[in-house]
């Protein structure tokens, strides 16, 4: 390691190894981060592939380093470190002028318009996946899983269940695993074999363009193809096939995530299940099949739960950018050109902010009570700043309907000891499938 930029922050920043860190961070996340954090406090440093990042956990780090210095603080080098080729251009990988075009581009595809259309394709998917749901004890996270995919490729790209599923669920699944491990370049490591699932995608979804152009339909593909800003500015071929491999997959994985977290506080929680059939049996009653984006807004005890849901366990768990200037943030100096990370889920289980944090309780966040404002984005599930995940209303969307038509025609359970064994990184997911016992009503 050369001097230490980070030389008044505390941290062990030493390593013989060039990937310092990264191992015990990907495969003991929440015991890595609670050593640290005891050992030093809300500010630390680490050394990550041949890089050192101050860890910043302070209640006010996402607001400081997400929103207030946004302008001198760049997501790009950040994310670089493990991403870059795997998703050389998503949107996260993209900063200042650059970052404001491509987002205002794909923004248009997330407007209310497309976003009916959305729900519509929907409407045609979701019961009919539901129906065939008859195993009486399933692990419940990669059913949702290929669940979530099968939305994702028709919303996304107008493809129906196919023979290609498999495979594309596949190469998803290789690239998120390769985002997650060193990024070493050698035949049948990880990695390569995620530059190889890269390279199946690109290839597919390439295919689809010329028919997709002369033939738009209501999915984003389609909406991305014949997007323009308000400039009139549109994406390249190879630019629209970059954003969707990496919409598809956050799009994919963090839904399947927030499913699945949701089910199992639903399993362990019967009272808050029977509350939200409750609920949802009386939205069906009064739509039907007729409603709207705005219609399934007003699921209020839905939207608690979800909240309540993202709070303990966000997709995401930890984000970086690196500084454009010299800054200080709690006291520590944070020189230009180094990295800095914020951890999302410490902020959301902080008890300065939250009441009991680590207890399931959808209540926190009704106007009465109103936890989630004690502290400017102590509450972030979807990032903050301008690069805010631009598919939060998709997903919220999405969440709010399978979980709806799931309570009607479902009940799931889980033993009244069992705890959920998430692991953290790259994306919540957990570590046994999340086995639940689930019968038809």
């Amino acid at each position: 390691m050369k001097d230490s930029k980070l030389k008044k922050i505390p941290g062990d920043s030493n390593s013989i190894y060039p990937w310092g860190d990264a191992i015990a961070f990907f495969k003991k996340y929440e015991e890595f981060r609670k050593k640290k954090y005891e050992k030093y406090g809300e500010t630390y440093k680490i050394q990550f592939l041949k890089r050192e990042i101050a860890v910043l956990l302070n209640k006010e780090a996402v607001n400081f380093l997400l929103v207030k210095n946004s302008k001198n603080l760049k997501s790009k080098p950040a994310w670089d470190l493990v991403l870059k080729d795997l998703f050389p251009n998503g949107l996260m990988l993209m900063d200042g002028d650059k970052h404001k075009l491509h987002r205002s581009i794909i923004a248009e595809a997330f407007k209310k318009g497309p976003m009916e259309g959305y729900l519509d394709m929907m409407k045609t998917i979701v019961p009919k996946h539901i129906s065939k749901w008859n195993d009486p004890s399933p692990k419940l996270f990669p059913v949702l899983k290929a669940f979530t995919l099968e939305i994702a490729l028709s919303v996304f790209f107008g493809i129906e269940s196919s023979q290609n599923l498999p495979k594309i669920n596949k190469a998803l699944s290789v690239l998120v695993e390769a985002s997650s491990v060193l990024p070493i370049k050698l035949p049948f490591t990880k990695f390569s074999k995620g530059l190889k699932a890269r390279k199946y995608l690109i290839s597919f979804f390439k295919e689809l363009l010329p028919e997709r152009r002369k033939n738009p339909k209501k999915d984003l593909f389609s909406m991305m193809v014949t997007a323009k800003n308000e400039e009139g500015h549109v994406l390249t071929d190879d630019q629209i096939v970059d954003h969707l491999i990496f919409m598809l997959m956050a799009a994919h994985d963090t839904t399947a995530s927030t499913l699945t977290s949701f089910c199992y506080f639903l399993a362990k929680h019967k009272g808050w299940q029977d509350k939200l059939r409750i609920e949802a049996k009386a939205f069906y009653e009064e739509h039907g099949n007729d409603f709207t984006v705005k219609d399934l807004r007003k699921l209020d005890r839905m939207g608690l739960a979800l909240k309540e849901t993202l709070r303990r366990f966000p997709p995401v768990v930890t984000v970086g950018r690196v500084s454009d200037i010299d800054l200080e943030f709690n006291g520590f100096e944070i020189p230009k050109g180094t990295h800095a990370s914020v951890s999302f889920d410490h902020n959301h289980h902080n008890p300065e902010v939250w009441s009991d944090p680590m207890t399931f309780d959808p209540e926190r966040f009704t106007k009465e009570r109103s936890e989630h404002t004690k502290c400017p984005y102590g509450y972030a599930p979807f990032g903050a700043g301008p690069h805010h995940c631009i598919g939060f209303s998709f997903a919220e969307m999405q969440i709010k309907y399978v979980i709806s038509q799931l309570l009607i025609t479902h009940e799931w359970s889980v033993p009244n000891d069992y705890e959920i064994p998430m692991n953290p990184v790259p994306i919540q997911m957990p570590k046994d499938g999340l086995p639940v016992t689930i019968k038809r009503l």
